[in-house]
């Protein structure tokens, strides 16, 4: 009796086919097409898939996704396996792949939902910007830059750090000053 028509009458028997060296003899029948030895295989090693899964993925139907999908890759990419590490190693592979195109997909498509809802914007004051303008022009040149570049180019302490030839702490120290000054313009109504 062959090995992979063993396991599918027998499941509980992948241990044992496993103890006499028949994993490899399990992908060589399924690189020859034959369903149960893959059966076999998926029997053999769907707990760590179902693991690896559960570790990215907490709802159940997203882990049974992915082991399915890891199962499906894994069939279709068989051919590919060269046995210069463990079988097992191959299919974690594998199966880390499919997880982190799934979680591709949803971030693509979170931000597609995000793109088609439609957020109003409050009408900002255009005083505001004149009044934001001449309180900057009254700060010392390097704080105005340090608040421009953080604020209002968004670039982060390293960057400005880095330009600068400044060390981080003096860029946030910096920064915190300005901010301060600039609080200290606004109360006074300058």
């Amino acid at each position: 009796m062959d090995i992979a028509l063993a396991l599918a009458m027998h499941p509980e028997m992948t241990a044992q086919a496993l103890a006499a060296g028949g994993e490899p003899d399990l992908i060589a029948a399924s690189l020859n097409g034959d369903d149960n030895a893959f059966a076999g295989l998926v029997r053999l090693h769907e707990r760590r898939v179902f693991r690896l899964a559960g570790r990215f993925f907490r709802q159940r139907a997203d882990i049974e996704d992915v082991a399915q999908e890891t199962f499906l890759a894994a069939w279709s990419k068989l051919g590919t396996y060269r046995a210069k590490a463990p079988f097992e190693h191959w299919l974690t592979r594998v199966c880390l792949n499919c997880c982190y195109e799934r979680l591709r997909k949803k971030k693509r498509m979170e931000q597609s939902l995000d793109d088609q809802i439609d957020i109003e914007v409050p009408p900002t004051d255009p005083t505001a910007a004149i009044e934001v303008q001449r309180l900057l022009e009254v700060l010392p040149p390097a704080d105005r830059f340090v608040l421009l570049m953080l604020d209002g180019e968004g670039w982060s302490v390293a960057e400005i750090a880095e330009k600068l030839g400044w060390s981080r702490v003096n860029v946030k120290v910096r920064a915190h000053r300005a901010r301060k000054k600039l609080r200290r313009l606004l109360e006074q109504g300058q």
